[in-house]
This record gives structure tokens, sequence and C-alpha cells, in this order.
């Protein structure tokens, strides 16, 4: 090997051994931090830094080199003389661990470090550039605070203290664990990901191979059938072939066996190099804690559990940035100050618990604190003031937090105020399929719950098919499958609205969704809806065909284009070799921007001769708008001032259509709605309901009763209404279509 090729291999395996000894060095720094004086923490500093310097000699990394040296030299002092370190010394040694992990990164992407934070730090740690051993006065130790910017960091050795017990000068020998990192081997992440694939091929051929041996017992039985003919019982040919496709029958069951036997190892052996401890990402935050507690003036800690949990190293990934900005959120936001905390009966320093657990197949991941809980009524203002809906539920509310853009704050800081981490956490969780909530009580606490498969390399889902290509929308994301009427559509403020008790749930076409090529299928009297939830989002999908629930090898999309990239979680091979999509459903919910509504033709379901409208209503205004709109379109419009009279106007006159409030007096909407329907004379008559109160429970009441549409008054809009009314009548004779 050339010299240059062995210089980049030695700085390659240089940097990822720098990363494990960072972060090893951040744990030993926290705990010096606590105990300034403790053997055991100063050691391991110790120890990492002796690493580093040979390391990195080896790798041709002199400022990595230099510096380890200089730290190592004043550690040994400080050890020897058996001095405590100050708070100024700590300092410099975090200062040092964030420059060593600048310089990772700085290797990885073939950036020089000249001019970078090591170059900084390490004319921090020369001082006056004098390295040499100093005598071990009894100078003042320094105190666990920031030097003034004047003053140039001390070294390590200028903070000696009372004696402590001194530490062996030798190194010491790596811990068991470490010992077996010998055993281990570096694969790249696409040899791994060729391993699943090809893991995801042979499970297809396994199931093509014993849907082979079903056709050869179809074939079998065919031949078997031909002999019982009187013609052919004397035929020995057809003796022979039955035996040979019976030995052929009996070998393809065997191999079929043998080869399942074998994808199952196989995909289980991929599986398992997929996955990755969630230690990977809780290991980096009390370091995260403690910087953004002294940012803000605090006193924190975190306590972490069921990290040793595995799981998909992609889920890993996933959930890297959401922990990392719900933790910093928790400091920065959740906890209250040291003195806000004795007063209210806290201790002064707040906790943020992190509890990971399984659930079946589902990782769930808590994020706790006992700080101040959610502010309601900052979020009640954030999102009036963005002219955004403001929730009435309590849940939905603090749900909003995770709404793109929303900040609390009313100045920005370099920690928040731009609206932008909450929305991050949902996005990034979504995007692998899973889900976010958060719950708080005033004064005590807030709670974030993260639920994400444990892989997303398998799962099961539903196929379907739109416009002739299949696609497949995980299983853990259907909520129903219906084959419905389409009178069971209703129109709620224009939009198409399935009723299947409940909350009416938003209806579209998944051909809508998709965007050309794909033609939305011709809506007829029956409709194939799935319906798909998320977050307590839900979205009716109408689709051309329904196939069936299996269990799909994920692999990745390549050369798809952004679009398609965006729109699916990635492919999988069917056993008949097809190609199936599998859909992300975070991006089919989309955010809370219009999506396509389906689109129902006109009906002209009660026609008996005339076009006349009943507008029901006991405001004089409302009913005066609403008759002056349907007027001025051609309508022939007449009224009442409650549901009784209303009953009286369509038992009395040719009525085509019935437009009613639901709060009236004597009979409001909802039960003349109901007394319509239970007439055999009007049943199959058209009913919209308008009402100020736009609460779902409402909604889904008017709709169970047999309503048609629902149009609130609050976003009253006349071209929903007339929309609506033509849709459901047709236009008015004379009207242009």
């Amino acid at each position: 090997m050339a010299d240059d090729e062995l210089i980049a291999r030695l700085r390659s395996i240089f940097g990822e051994e720098l990363g494990e000894q960072v972060q090893e060095l951040n744990e030993h720094l926290l705990a010096l931090e606590r105990e300034p004086g403790g053997a055991a923490p100063l050691g391991g500093v110790f120890r990492v830094m002796h690493t580093l310097k040979g390391a990195a000699r080896a790798a041709g990394v002199l400022q990595i080199e230099s510096l380890c040296h200089l730290l190592e030299s004043d550690l040994a002092r400080a050890r020897d003389a058996a001095t405590p370190l100050g708070g100024a010394a700590i300092a410099l040694l975090f200062e040092a661990a964030d420059a060593l992990a600048d310089a990772r990164e700085r290797l990885a992407s073939g950036t020089s470090l000249d001019s970078g934070p090591i170059d900084v730090v390490l004319e921090h740690a020369r001082g006056r550039g004098d390295v040499a051993p100093r005598p071990s006065g009894a100078a003042r130790a320094i105190p666990l605070a920031p030097t003034p910017a004047p003053t140039p960091t001390p070294t390590l050795a200028q903070t000696p203290a009372p004696a402590i017990t001194p530490v062996s000068n030798a190194v010491q020998p790596p811990a068991a664990a470490e010992v077996s990192r010998d055993e281990l081997v570096r694969v790249g992440l696409h040899h791994v990901d060729a391993i699943s694939n090809a893991a995801g091929e042979v499970s297809s051929l396994a199931t093509v191979l014993g849907e082979r041996a079903d056709d050869l017992g179809n074939l079998r039985q065919r031949v078997r059938a031909q002999r019982e003919r009187p013609e052919h019982r004397d035929d020995g040919s057809l003796a022979e072939i039955d035996r040979e496709i019976t030995r052929l029958l009996r070998r393809a069951g065997d191999d079929a066996r043998t080869l399942s036997s074998i994808s199952g190892r196989l995909t289980g052996t991929a599986r398992r190099l997929r996955q990755r401890s969630l230690r990977e990402l809780t290991e980096t935050l009390p370091r995260v804690v403690r910087d953004v507690a002294r940012d803000v003036g605090k006193l924190a800690q975190l306590i972490v559990s069921g990290e040793q949990v595995e799981a998909d190293r992609i889920v890993v990934e996933a959930l890297r940035e959401p922990l990392l900005q719900l933790v910093r959120n928790a400091v920065d936001h959740g906890l209250e100050t040291g003195a806000e905390r004795l007063a209210a009966g806290k201790p002064e320093q707040g906790t943020i618990g992190i509890s990971v657990t399984l659930r079946g197949d589902r990782l769930r991941v808590a994020i706790e604190d006992d700080g101040r809980g959610l502010d309601l009524t900052a979020i009640r203002r954030a999102l009036a003031q963005r002219g955004r809906a403001v929730p009435a539920d309590r849940a939905a509310l603090q749900h909003a937090i995770f709404d793109e853009g929303l900040s609390t704050r009313t100045t920005t800081t370099t920690l928040s105020g731009r609206g932008v981490g909450l929305g991050i956490v949902r996005v990034a969780v979504e995007r692998v399929g899973g889900t976010v909530e958060v719950s708080s009580v005033a004064g005590k606490s807030t709670t974030f719950v993260l639920e994400v498969p444990l892989s997303i390399a398998t799962l099961r889902a539903v196929t379907v098919v739109v416009d002739g290509a299949l696609f497949a929308i995980p299983s853990a994301f259907v909520s129903r499958v219906d084959r419905i009427q389409a009178r069971r559509i209703a129109r709620v403020d224009g939009r198409a609205m399935l009723t299947t008790g409940g909350a009416p749930v938003p209806v579209t076409t998944l051909a809508a969704l998709l965007g050309p090529p794909f033609a939305e299928p011709a809506v007829d009297d029956s409709l194939q809806i799935v319906t798909v939830e998320l977050g307590g989002r839900q979205l009716a999908l109408v689709v051309d065909d329904l196939r069936d629930e299996r269990e799909l090898v994920l692999r990745p999309l390549e050369h798809g284009g952004d679009a398609a990239t965006a729109m699916t979680v990635g492919t999988a091979l069917l056993g008949d070799g097809d190609v199936v999509l599998v859909l992300g459903v975070a991006v089919l919910l989309g955010d809370d921007s219009p999506r396509p509504t389906l689109a129902m033709p006109s009906q002209d379901r009660f026609d008996p001769g005339s076009r006349r409208v009943l507008v029901v209503d006991d405001s004089m205004t409302s009913r005066t708008l609403e008759q002056s709109v349907l007027a001025a379109a051609g309508y022939d419009v007449v009224t009442a001032v409650d549901g009784l009279e209303g009953w009286r106007v369509i038992e009395r006159d040719d009525i085509a259509l019935v437009i009613s409030d639901v709060e009236m007096p004597h009979l409001d909407g909802i039960g003349l709605c109901e007394r319509i329907r239970a007439s055999e004379r009007t049943a199959s008559l058209p009913v919209i309901l308008v009402t100020s109160l736009d609460q779902p429970e409402q909604r889904a009441r008017g709709l169970e009763a047999g309503a048609d549409a629902y149009v609130t008054k609050s976003g009253f809009d006349q071209d929903i209404l007339l929309d609506t009314v033509r849709r459901l009548l047709g236009a008015p004779r004379g009207a242009a279509r």
C-alpha cells in the first residue's frame, strides 16, 4: 500500500476512534465536574488523553497529538500533586472535548484542522508556552466559574488544592467490554443494506417456490382427473406423468421449506446487523443538559433508563434530532430557575427523565421534566397571532406546539424562539412511521412520548391498486377498510366527508394525492376505501381495488426522483415478482393545508318537478342572507322560522332540498332531519345543515341523523353553499350547467 493510501486509511480509523473517545471523555468530564477531586474521573480523562495522543501520532494528526500531550502532562501534575481541578480548568477540558468533536467532523469530511477550534484550544492550553513540570506549591484552587475574558485560561497544573488519593502513573488496562471490541468488524452501511436487500429477495424466492409447488399440486390433480376418464384408465403414460409430478412435488416442497428456513435465518441476521442501541443517542445527552443549563442559569440533571434497547439503525438515527430538541427544550422551556423552584416547594435542581421501553413491535421513548408544564395561554396567543384556529380541546391545543413555525417565545435566542424545534420533532418521527404525543400538568411536569416501529426493514401492509399500479399502506396506520355506498359520503363546508360513526373523516382519492400520471377512478355507487390515521389525524382514501394484507421486506427506492422519494418509504418485491411502492402515511396526511377533495357527481335524487328550496332558520338575518344567495342563483326559495314550521312546509309543498339551521326552538335541525328520513315520502330529500357551532361531535350528530352536507356559519362562503346545493340538486332550470 502506498504511503498516501496508508495515511488516509489510518486517519479514517483514527476518526472513528476519536468519536468513541470523545464520548468517553465527556462522560468522565461530567463526573469530574460533579467531583473535582475525584480520582476515578480524573484518571478516566487522563487515559483518554493518553490514548488519543498515541493514536493521533500514528495517524499523523499533529494538532491533536500536541493538544493531548499538553493536557495529559497537566493532568499528570494535578494528579501527582493531589490537586483538585477548579472550574476554569474543567471548562478548558470541556472546550477541548468540543474541539476534538469538531476535529472528528473535519477529518470525516476531509477538511483541514488549521485555524479551527483545535488551534484555539491549543493556544489556551499552552498558556505562556511553558508546559514543563512545575512545583506543586499550595496554590489557590480556581472556583467553579468561568474565567473572565481578559484573563488567559490557566493550565490544569495551576489548580492545586488539598490532597487527594494519588492515582497510579501507569495507564490502566481497558475494561473487559473494551477488549471484546477486537472481535468486532466494522462494516459499511451500504454492505448491511445489500445484505438486507438480498434477504428480501431470498424471502420472495421462497414464496415463489411455494407457489410453484402449489401449481404442481394442481397439475397433478388435473392429470388424475384425466386418468379417471374411461378412455384413459389404461393409459400408462398418464400414470408415469402422475408419478413424475408427485416426485417433483415432493422435492419442490422440500426445497421450499429449506429455502424458507434459510430465508428466515438470513432475514434475522440482516435485521440484527441493522440494529443499534438507543445508548448511541442518550450517551451524548448528559453533556447537552449540562451545557444548556449553564447557558440559561439553571440546575438540571438527566436520568436515563432502558437505553440498552436496540432498534433499526434508521429508526435510531431518526430519533437523534427529536431527542436532542426535546431535551434542550425541557431545560430551556420546561424547567424553572432554581429560585422559582424553591419558591414553588421543589428541589432547586430540576430533573429530566428519559425512559425507553418496548411495546410489542413498537419502541416507546418518554421524555419527562418536573418543570412548570405547558403554558396553554401562550400557545393560544401564538396561534391567534398567526391567524390559526385555536382548538377548544385541551389535547388538541397541547398538540399544536408541533405545528411548523409556532413558538411561544417573544424573543429569539440561540436556543429558542424561531418556531422550528418541535415541528422538526413531529416531521422526523412521522417520517419513520411514528407518532408523538404530549401531556402536561400545570406547575408539575411535561411529558413527550415518541412511538416508532422497531424496524422499518419489514412491515405488514395493506396492498391496493390505483390506476393499474400496486401500492402498499403500512397496516399500523390503517384504522378501517370499507366498501361503502356513495350516498354515505356527505359534504362539510364543501369537503367530502365519510360518516361511519364518530367524527366525520375527510375523503379523497389516493390517485389525487399521488398526482399525475395516476388517473382518478370513476365514482360510482360503490366505493372501496382505506382510512388511515396518524397522530389523531384521519383521512379516507378511495382506491380502485383492495388486494390483501401481507408481510413485506422493504428496500430503498433508488432513482425515483424527489417527489417519489418524499411520497414513499421504500419498495418491496412480491412473490410473483411484482414491485410494490410502500407509501408514507405522514406525507399522505400532510399538514393543515387543503387536500384534494372527492369529486362527486351532481345528483337529482328528489325531483318532484320543482327546484324549490326550503330555508329553515330562526335568525332573520341568516334566513334572509341564504334566501338572497339562492334566489340570485335562480332557485325558488321558501322559508320557515323553526323546524316544526319547516316540517309543515315539507308536508304541504313540493320541496326539492332543505337547508336548515341546527339550533332552533320547537324542533331543531337534527330533529327535522330525523323526521325527514323517517318518512317514506321524504326519505331521499337532500338536507344541508347550517350552524354556528362547529364542534366535531355536533357534526357527527347531524351527519348520523342523515344530513347530506354541513356548512358552518363562522366560515360562511356563498360559493361553498351554492356548490353544495348544485351537487345535491343540480343547477336550476335555465341556469348554465
